[in-house]
């Protein structure tokens, strides 16, 4: 009987010891892994890892649309932004990339607004391709890349006299929306498959990353967050909306699988939103209902669903509905 009652201690005090290093292990590893996937998520951009077998880059359009480069100071570091169409005279659309999306990913849309009368600027987020920066830093670093670009609109005299748009997709979504919550020139906005803030949106990038191991490590991703991010990772696109009370036209992609295969964050929180110049679009087209592709043409998403070999045709990779570059357009003629 004795003998039992001592190995039963013994397994009870095993047990209290494992129990002892699973938590000290989950207290270090886990932090450890959210660490190493932000740093990841956020490391420097280069031009390494934009695919020019694809997607279109300056070079392939240079004799067409001309552009001016400007640097922009944002915080220690400059910013590389291009002046598009600048004897255009129907207003400024300010264009912010998504995440890890070099400026020249955006020329499918910069194009489609010079020819209709556009000024547009274009911009790398600090960090990134063109742009200064050890590393882009914090999902909120886009807000104050933007801020710093607006900031420049607003003391340059050859903007004084025309409207200033802005026009954001996915991260610049969220930047868009987001830099309404300062004093800025802006006379209307396109949020287009955007998060609301930064916490909201690293919760959904960890999630991604970790699958359903994601609610274990839930409670040091939250720490992780007020460290990293202080106040700043409530920064909120909605409330941005709100504040400005111009029209903003909100987009999102019915299966948008960077948001768990829902709507867009700031679509779902059309009921938040009291700005009574905000318009809500939802894309449901089938093929053309995900978090880019409703910016496509039938003949484009067939085409990259063929999977094509050798020389792949640009312009048709990534060729843009004209309905819907034509709602944006129409939406920033009628906002005047």
């Amino acid at each position: 009987m004795r003998f039992k009652r001592l190995k039963k201690i013994k397994i009870k005090k095993l047990i209290k010891v494992i129990a002892i290093i699973l938590i000290v292990l989950y207290f270090i590893i886990a932090p450890i892994v959210i660490a190493v996937i932000h740093g990841r998520v956020m490391s420097k951009c280069t031009y390494d890892e934009y695919d020019t077998d694809i997607y279109l880059k300056y070079d392939d359009v240079a004799t067409d649309y001309p552009r001016e480069k400007i640097q922009v100071p944002s915080g220690e570091n400059n910013l590389s932004a291009y002046l598009y169409g600048k004897d255009n005279k129907k207003g400024l659309i300010v264009v912010s990339p998504g995440h890890r999306d070099s400026n020249d990913i955006k020329l499918y849309e910069i194009m489609y607004f010079v020819d209709e009368g556009y000024q547009v600027i274009c911009f790398d987020y600090t960090g990134c391709y063109t742009s200064e920066g050890k590393s882009f830093g914090t999902y909120t670093q886009a807000v104050y890349d933007l801020d710093a670009i607006l900031t420049y609109c607003d003391n340059n005299k050859a903007f004084s006299n025309m409207p200033i748009y802005l026009f954001g997709h996915s991260l610049g979504g969220y930047a868009t929306g987001t830099v309404l919550n300062y004093d800025h020139r802006v006379d209307a906005a396109v949020v287009a498959s955007g998060f609301d803030s930064a916490k909201e949106q690293w919760e959904c990038s960890v999630k991604r990353f970790t699958g359903p191991a994601y609610y274990l490590i839930r409670p040091i991703n939250l720490a992780f967050i007020a460290l990293k991010y202080g106040e700043d990772r409530n920064l909120s696109a909605v409330d941005g909306i709100n504040k400005s009370e111009i029209p903003v036209l909100v987009i999102s992609a019915e299966i948008d699988e960077y948001y768990g295969g829902g709507k867009s964050p700031i679509y779902n929180k059309k009921d938040s939103i009291t700005n009574s110049k905000c318009k809500f679009v939802l894309m449901n087209k089938e093929n053309h209902n995900e978090h880019y592709n409703y910016f496509l043409t039938d003949n484009a998403v067939e085409y990259i669903k063929s999977e094509p070999q050798g020389k792949i045709n640009k312009d048709l990779y990534m060729e843009h509905d004209e309905n819907v570059m034509k709602m944006i357009s129409d939406f920033y003629e009628n906002s005047r």
